[in-house]
């Protein structure tokens, strides 16, 4: 059967299940992950380090190496072409000429990402020149071009700088220019601000929205901290322990938050109406940590942590569900909190 979406809507990820195994233990970091994204907007996906979010995204890039694989769900994704096709189960091959092409992703430390050998010039032509027809000359001009873009100064000369002669802020300018060279259709970007100082965060945040505006883009941006989210998405998808635990737009999750992870994280954030703080003036935690994977608990994943929990939470596992107009939560207590 051909596979179908719906007509706004340019990637579906589908009760996705991504498996990594190792001689010693195989392990499930994204299970039953489901979401739209739709044309021109952005989805952010919110949730503690060892929650799935980044491996959900290189799910969608085809970059999880020898030892992860898609066990389970699928991947749809419609092409510039209005093709709607199966990334999840493309070929190498196949993956190549829409990853930078269609699909495009930008990380959080631009240093491991950049080649330090190669001046950021060559790094983004080489791009270029992989996925559209032109020459050397043209690449380089295109080049300059997405530099002065991404508002790096004197991109005619900072074309031919290495990595390590930048700040950090103009590197992960630099990533943005590199992932966007040949204008796809769908950016992620994973946690691309964590490792800036809070002023470049929000210049990078403003120059996200400017480029998608002009661009048309979407974007899945992918944090641990709510108070970006408020910046720059419609929609908010938390995960917790590989699984979604509340979807909903932002405006209702800031308002009515209707999972008790989703309570906790809003307590963290500095100057948030929700917060709460100690007799010391400390912000509030989250207390414990997000469980390993391979000793989750019985029922809910959140229960251990969780200051609602009860008995039926430890022993049934809750499922994914409607709870108002395009809002979900995976938690029994949902309605009353």
């Amino acid at each position: 059967m051909k596979p179908e979406l719906a007509e706004d809507v340019i990637l579906s990820v589908r009760n996705l299940q991504t498996r990594f195994t190792s001689k010693r233990q195989s392990v499930t970091p994204v299970d039953g992950v489901t979401f739209d994204l739709k044309r021109g907007q952005t989805l952010a996906v919110v949730g503690e380090s060892g929650s799935g979010k980044s491996v959900t995204s290189l799910s969608i890039m085809g970059l999880l190496g020898k030892n992860g694989h898609i066990s389970g769900g699928e991947i749809l994704y419609r092409t510039s072409r209005n093709d709607i096709q199966r990334i999840d189960q493309f070929t190498p091959s196949q993956y190549q000429k829409i990853r930078g092409k269609e699909i495009a992703m930008i990380f959080q430390e631009p240093m491991t990402s950049l080649n330090p050998l190669f001046t950021v010039g060559e790094q983004i032509m080489e791009m270029i020149l992989l996925h559209e027809p032109m020459s050397k000359a043209q690449a380089r001009l295109k080049a300059i071009e997405m530099l002065e873009k991404v508002e790096i100064p004197e991109p005619a000369t900072r074309v031919d700088d290495y990595p390590h002669s930048m700040s950090g802020g103009m590197r992960q300018r630099v990533m943005i220019a590199l992932a966007l060279s040949c204008n796809p259709a769908l950016l992620i970007a994973d946690e691309p601000t964590t490792a800036l100082d809070v002023t470049i965060q929000a210049q990078i945040l403003d120059l996200l929205k400017r480029l998608q505006s002009e661009m048309g883009m979407s974007i899945i941006f992918i944090t641990h901290n709510l108070g970006v989210v408020a910046e720059i998405a419609q929609d908010v998808v938390v995960m917790y322990a590989g699984r979604v635990v509340e979807h909903a737009p932002v405006a209702t999750l800031f308002a009515h938050p209707s999972h008790p992870y989703t309570k906790g994280l809003l307590a963290c954030t500095p100057n948030n109406h929700t917060s709460t703080e100690t007799e010391r003036g400390q912000l509030y935690a989250i207390p414990g940590s997000v469980p390993a994977l391979s000793a989750l608990p019985a029922g809910c994943a959140f229960s251990p942590r969780c200051s609602f929990v009860n008995n039926q939470c430890l022993t049934t596992r809750p499922e994914l569900r409607a709870i108002g107009n395009n809002t979900w939560s995976r938690c029994i207590w949902s309605e009353r909190l």
